[in-house]
């Protein structure tokens, strides 16, 4: 029965929900206090997200409930085979709570935050490069209020010496398109963002013609130029400091400006199209923060035979001026670098770079594989483009069904049908072998038999013939 309830608790989630969602399943009496049974929560950055699937599972305090230290494993109810770890933030990364939840044996780790602020966006993210890697189930926050609520619930019944009554219902879904759209937040400082594009190229070469991709870029106001209007010119800036960078090489020849130029650039180049950008970003990798930045991205421009003149109209065109005046680009507004940095606050950035497939922020590990597998994921009908590569195949939720790719029971099961062939041909071999050995021995036998009974009978008639002449004679 509770197979059954699960399996239609599952469907009805990826049904009906058009975004990741966390509900609770269990007890009615926390619906209530909540006044609600929907937990408004965010996806870490970091860990495995199993899109397009759902959890349901009980709650378990961990214990320590900071989570870290090795913590003991999760004891689950008779028919919980998701148990989900209860954490408070605090005392230690996101990342050490994650890891040591997963190896007690949890399904997913929720993280109590320990500040009364809004649940937005996500923004746990790995604190080491490639750390994030070795978690292989999901981390979400939820708000204070509603953790510390059900927190109650659980130390409530075990005083009681009851097992979790709490159960959380997740759905790992959004919204899908017949074209879907995604964005990629970088910034033209930042070789790890162009690095992402390298890793991501071959996926997105499939999707050119099926999907609509954006490059987004970063940018941050003069806090100095907001308090003046944004009347001064800052290095660092554009348009009076609404647009500003962090500079790249300190007492370096480049500043902020130039790297905000440089994004007003290629926001211009991903008009042209995805294909053109790629091009352009894959190239831009080798001029990055170098003195003669400006100079490297006109030669890769002429090189990939992009028409500067073309370039510079759109540039010139996105300044926003009134009455007739002129643009001054270091004062001026720009239509572009608004939009940009306008979505940059609405989408609650705080790390890059970082993905949006039509319209949600993609969680968990910036993993190649697995994003273009979400992205795949978000077609009304998936195209025949969206295969999954042997190499990043999908992994189940559950950690205890975790297996690195090239599992043992894989090359066992190689090394036994290896084994089967050989054997089989082995034995067509021997057979011939030995067939035509007793052949050829039994050819010999027989050739010494006859020989041997035309020698008995040689002897045979000698003796007849000897017999009968002697015979005359007498």
């Amino acid at each position: 029965m509770i197979m059954i309830k699960t399996l239609f608790l599952a469907s009805l989630l990826l049904a009906t929900f058009a975004r990741p969602r966390m509900t609770i399943w269990a007890p009615s009496d926390l619906v209530q206090k909540l006044g609600q049974n929907e937990v408004q929560m965010n996806l870490a950055h970091f860990g495995y997200i199993p899109w397009g699937r759902a959890l349901v599972g009980h709650v378990y305090v961990a214990d320590p409930i900071d989570a870290c230290t090795t913590l003991p494993r999760v004891s689950p109810i008779t028919g919980d085979r998701s148990p989900i770890l209860l954490v408070k933030r605090g005392s230690c990364t996101f990342i050490t709570k994650g890891y040591n939840g997963q190896m007690a044996g949890a399904s997913m780790v929720v993280v109590i935050d320990d500040r009364d602020e809004a649940i937005l966006y996500p923004e746990m993210v790995s604190d080491r490069a490639g750390f994030g890697d070795n978690i292989h189930i999901p981390i979400a926050m939820i708000s204070k209020s509603n953790g510390e609520a059900i927190l109650k619930v659980l130390t409530d019944a075990a005083a009681k010496g009851q097992k979790s009554p709490v159960a959380l219902a997740i759905g790992f879904d959004w919204p899908r398109a017949d074209r879907p759209s995604y964005e990629i937040w970088v910034s033209a400082a930042d070789q790890n963002s162009y690095a992402s594009f390298a890793r991501f190229a071959p996926y997105a070469a499939k999707l050119f013609n099926s999907t609509d991709m954006n490059p987004r870029f970063v940018s941050f106001p003069c806090e100095a130029c907001e308090k003046a209007g944004f009347k001064i010119a800052n290095p660092d800036c554009l348009s009076g400091g609404r647009y500003c960078a962090a500079d790249p090489d300190g007492t370096g020849p480049l500043s902020g400006r130039d790297i905000i130029w440089e994004q007003l650039r290629q926001i211009c180049i991903s008009l042209k199209g995805p294909e053109k950008f790629y091009e352009y970003a894959l190239g831009f990798r080798a001029c990055i923060n170098k003195a003669t930045m400006a100079t490297c991205a006109e030669q890769l421009t002429e090189r990939l035979l992009i028409n500067p003149a073309e370039i510079n109209s759109c540039i010139d065109s996105s300044w926003i001026t009134f009455g007739g005046a002129k643009a001054e680009p270091t004062l001026s507004d720009n239509e572009l670098l608004r939009k940009e940095r306008s979505d940059f606050v609405g989408y609650g950035i705080s790390h890059w770079p970082q993905v949006f497939i039509n319209g949600m922020p993609f969680g968990g590990n910036m993993d190649e594989g697995r994003l273009f597998s979400q992205i795949c994921h978000s077609f009304e009908d998936q195209p025949a483009v969206c295969t999954i590569p042997e190499d990043h195949p999908q992994r189940s939720a559950d950690p205890n069904d975790y297996k690195p790719h090239g599992s043992i029971w894989g090359v066992v099961l190689i090394v036994a049908i290896f084994a089967l062939v050989f054997m089989g041909a082995f034995y067509l071999v021997y057979r011939r072998v030995i067939k035509r050995e007793l052949a050829k021995e039994l050819s010999v036998e027989v050739n010494q038999a006859v020989s041997n009974y035309v020698l008995m009978n040689e002897k045979r008639v000698r003796e007849l013939e000897k017999n009968q002449s002697e015979a005359q004679k007498a």
